[in-house]
């Protein structure tokens, strides 16, 4: 099952050497795997939307989504899957 965290809870992010995030703290907190990561870049109309999302493990257990908004630089939780 997924749950949609709406709206998107911030949290802080640690990057590791390659630029991939390491550890997040906020309203999740841990040490994060990334597996995946993809890009969306859309003019949402006159508003830019530019974000770059990964799909992690949080803590070895927590299959999580989290995304870095790049015009605001914030970085947020997005969706937990069970």
């Amino acid at each position: 099952m997924t749950r949609l965290i709406s709206p998107p809870a911030a949290i802080d992010v640690i990057l590791g050497p390659g630029g991939a995030p390491e550890s997040i703290s906020g309203a999740f907190t841990g040490s994060i795997e990334p597996i995946a990561r993809w890009k969306v870049e859309t003019s949402w109309w006159d508003k830019p939307v530019v974000r770059e999302y990964w799909k992690a493990v949080l803590n070895n257990t927590l299959l999580c989504e989290l995304y870095h908004d790049t015009f605001r630089n914030e970085w947020f939780v997005e969706r937990i899957y069970d």
